[in-house]
């Protein structure tokens, strides 16, 4: 049985020095942790609610422990789990998914993908029901409708296919054991890097407005 169904949050980021340079405004109004008030065109109020709303001071933290621990925990049940990161170019996605940088910053800066990884290998090592585990590490990604490996360019057309025992699946992605957070982390940053210098130029981007972590069930 899963802990967590599909839940939907909004993250407001802080106006960042150049915004407050030229004066802009913030154009929404706290009511509470779930709803927000939003100044519309004609300058109305209109109300958005979701199921967390997280304001300008909240931490890295407080978006892993409510959307992302229900996740982790359905996966090591065999259940799958994805977290998408939408917004615009400068809404604050990759430092959501990955803070300043993968490998290198702090404990309270630390994005949601390094904490998945992390918590998905403690709960792991401190199971008392799965003695035996297998994490595999796959990197695609989807843009004009095809689906391309990041582990190995040359499969640039990947296909999206279902079948009874894996459910639907990426039919050919490169799948590389990982033993540790510490060598997922790693080789998720070497992709992470790698692949923003190769789409420089052109992928004002790809990636623009959309971040997908995903975790399929385990093999236990």
């Amino acid at each position: 049985m899963s802990n967590s169904n599909v839940t939907v949050c909004v993250r407001f980021r802080p106006l960042s020095h150049k915004e407050r340079k030229a004066n802009d405004k913030v154009c929404f109004k706290k009511l509470d942790s779930e709803s927000f008030v939003f100044k519309d065109e004609r300058d109305e109020d209109v109300i958005f609610s979701f199921d967390k709303v997280f304001y300008d001071d909240a931490e890295q933290s407080d978006v892993y422990n409510f959307l992302a621990v229900p996740i982790v925990a359905d996966a090591v049940n065999g259940i799958n789990g994805t977290i998408i990161s939408y917004g615009q170019t400068g809404a604050g996605k990759t430092y959501s998914m990955e803070g300043p940088s993968i490998l290198h910053c702090n404990e309270l800066k630390t994005g949601l993908v390094q904490r998945v990884v992390n918590g998905l290998f403690e709960c792991l090592r401190t199971s008392e029901d799965i003695t035996t585990w297998t994490v595999k590490l796959s990197m695609v990604e989807i843009y004009l409708e095809k689906v391309r490996d990041l582990l190995d360019l040359s499969k640039d057309n990947l296909q999206i296919k279902e079948s009874k025992s894996q459910g639907i699946f990426i039919y050919g992605a490169t799948e590389i054991s990982i033993m540790n957070s510490s060598d997922a982390l790693e080789r998720l940053s070497i992709i992470s890097v790698y692949w923003s210098k190769l789409q420089e130029g052109i992928a004002n981007r790809a990636v623009g407005e959309t971040r997908i972590l995903y975790l399929p069930f385990l093999n236990s």
